[in-house]
């Protein structure tokens, strides 16, 4: 107890130090220090307040000082990155430059008097240039961009400019990375006028002669000069779209496809074959056209050209088959060197010489119509020819009339030129309007004007020994000329589909039923894939009462062709003549869909529900026979129905 109460004692007693300062507050000395020690204490935080703002500017000023420097630095290398990628934006658009720079033309000082300084000679030799571009591509299926020193838009007259800029910068880099094509030249004196001489880059180039007065003459032949170096293959189409003779222009076709490569060498060739067809040499064309087919078997043009050459020297297999080809090709999508513009065209041309080939007249009219409407090739003359003659084909004569009458065609020599042909294939509207109804006088005249026009051309030989003589000598034959006929189809190449099977026909119109299905059984074999033999061997089986073996070689024919009307029709009447009419009644219907304007399928359609049963179904059929065109004897026919069964 008595230790803890000591304890207690001296914790509450004052401490002697606490004491002594206690004492010494109460002197006046004392009060002056603490206050000059506070005084003191104050002006050490006053100062360290000062400092601390100091420090804290500091540290701001160096932390916007960095941050400057790193600004500087990013803006630096932006600077840097973006001068490099325009430089290398400008080395790569100048790498890939392909555009035509023609310099201005050095010319006398009193040229540049008259208004016709280099800049002005190069700027007119520009525009002829562009000019026989857009002449040349008219007639190409080829698009610009694929052709070897395409320029395209990028065309130019090169301005002089002096110093050192962006623009020289440029320049110097076209120069050296990309592959533009550059021209020069320079106009003068000469003791008998002017000469002008152009050349493409550091070539030699070419002088041309002449008066004063012929600048522009000498700035059209420069320019044609300049397109045959620089692209051979629109300097070939140019010369076609001038109107220089096919046989003028072939060799040229074939010197510039010889010493070219890769894709132009294809394109040229195929100007070249185009150039032969053109002159009437269709077998020298198919050879060509046949080496091309070897070299690049996906390239379009090569089947497409062959097949009309083909089909003139009477091989209507190969002809068909080129054109079947190109078809499929152009359907599994137009090349990437095609000009898109034209593949419409390029699709309903050749579908229509591969329906016409088998007889599908029907889809042979959409195309024709079809091409009509697209891209031009001159066929404001054949396509409307080619459109009539699948009309008559398909039995409506009447829509055939029309045609030729809205046009002005009277004449089937018109379609017998080189060009012609090969654009739309050979066409004979009126000598079938003329067959197609009985009319044999007709048909003959048709055809002599036609080969008279063949042979006026001097260059169609092929064309009328394969083609107007194979139909004149059958024409003959129905007019009672069979000594003729034989002499004239005996004349013929065998190696030609037509030719073999008119051999038939002028048998079978002579009763020669044996030498008939020889020829045609030749004919056969020879186009395997066509329709025609078999349907005039049913044909001549069906006069001949043969009806079951007619109605087996009908089957045979629309199997090959389903769309071809004429063996629909024929299978109709052989049925009804072994009592099934029934049979007859869905042949007739199904021939409908292709040869709805056939008088004698409606006639007969009439028939075969008259012998069902069916007398208004009948009527209506002859109703609508009697709207359309019928030979006599038909018509005879329809009058005595209507009287008997009416």
């Amino acid at each position: 107890m008595a230790e803890d109460t000591g304890r207690s004692e001296s914790a509450g007693a004052p401490d002697a130090s606490a004491l002594a300062l206690l004492a010494a507050a109460n002197s006046e000395e004392a009060r002056i220090l603490l206050r000059k020690q506070a005084r003191l204490v104050d002006l050490q935080i006053a100062d360290l307040e000062r400092e601390d703002r100091v420090r804290h500017w500091s540290l701001r000023v160096h932390h916007i000082n960095d941050l400057l420097k790193l600004a500087f630095g990013i803006g630096a290398v932006c600077v840097a990155l973006m001068i490099t990628v325009a430089l290398g934006a400008m080395m790569w658009n100048a790498h890939e430059a392909t555009g035509l720079v023609i310099q201005p033309i050095k010319a006398p000082p009193d040229f540049a008097e008259r208004g016709l300084d280099g800049t002005v000679l190069a700027q007119r030799l520009l525009d002829k240039l562009n000019g026989m571009v857009r002449q040349a591509d008219k007639w190409s299926f080829r698009s610009a961009d694929s052709i070897g020193g395409n320029w395209g838009d990028d065309s130019k007259v090169e301005i002089p400019e002096t110093g050192i800029s962006v623009f020289e910068l440029q320049r110097f880099l076209r120069r050296s990375l990309g592959h533009e094509t550059i021209m020069s030249g320079e106009l003068y004196r000469t003791a008998s006028g002017i000469a002008l001489t152009v050349r493409v880059g550091a070539d030699s180039g070419a002088t041309f002669k002449g008066r004063e007065q012929d600048i522009d003459a000498l700035l059209t032949r420069a320019a044609e000069a300049l397109l045959l170096q620089t692209q051979p293959y629109r300097y070939v189409f140019l010369l076609y779209a001038q109107g220089r003779p096919a046989p003028v222009i072939a060799p040229i076709a074939r010197i510039l496809a010889d010493s070219a490569t890769g894709p132009e060498r294809i394109w040229l060739r195929s100007a070249y074959a185009e150039q032969l067809s053109f002159a009437g040499r269709f077998r020298d064309a198919n050879t060509v056209e046949a080496q091309t087919i070897v070299e690049a078997p996906d390239f379009p043009s090569g089947p497409f050209d062959m097949a009309p050459s083909q089909w003139v020297v009477g091989h209507l297999q190969a002809a068909y088959d080129n054109a079947s080809v190109a078809r499929r090709i152009i359907r599994r999508g137009a090349p990437a060197d095609f000009r898109p513009d034209v593949t419409p065209f390029f699709e309903a041309n050749i579908g229509s010489f591969a329906d016409d080939i088998v007889g599908a007249y029907r889809d042979a009219i959409i195309d024709d119509k079809a091409q009509l409407q697209t891209v031009g090739f001159d066929i404001e003359v054949s396509g409307p020819l080619a459109l009539a003659n699948d009309y008559a084909l398909d039995h409506d004569l009447a829509a055939a009339r029309a045609v030729l009458t809205q046009h002005h065609l009277l004449s089937d020599g018109t379609l017998l030129s080189a060009e012609y042909v090969i654009t739309t294939g050979p066409d004979l509207p009126n000598f079938h309007l003329h067959a197609d109804l009985g009319d044999w006088a007709g048909a003959i005249e048709a055809l002599g004007e036609a080969d008279r026009a063949a042979l006026a051309r001097g260059n169609m030989n092929d064309l009328r020994h394969t083609f107007v003589w194979p139909w004149l000598a059958y024409s003959w034959a129905r007019v009672g000329r069979l000594e003729a006929a034989r002499d004239l189809i005996a004349r013929t190449p065998h190696d030609c589909t037509l030719c073999l099977e008119m051999r038939g026909r002028i048998a079978a119109t002579g009763h020669d039923w044996r030498g008939a299905a020889y020829w045609f059984n030749r004919a056969i074999s020879d186009a395997p894939s066509l329709p025609f033999a078999e349907t005039d061997w049913g044909e001549m089986l069906l006069r001949a009462s043969k009806f079951d073996d007619a109605i087996a070689k009908f089957e045979i024919a629309q199997t090959k062709s389903p769309h071809f009307a004429d063996p629909l029709e024929l299978s109709g009447e052989a049925l009804m003549q072994v009592n099934r009419s029934d049979l007859a009644l869905a042949k007739f219907e199904e021939a409908n869909k292709y040869a709805s304007h056939w008088g004698r399928l409606h006639l007969k359609w009439g028939e075969a529900l008259l012998w069902s049963g069916d007398k208004d179904g009948a009527q209506k059929q002859f109703a609508i026979a009697a709207t359309l065109d019928l030979s006599i004897a038909d018509k005879s026919e329809l009058e005595r129905m209507r009287a008997t069964h009416g």
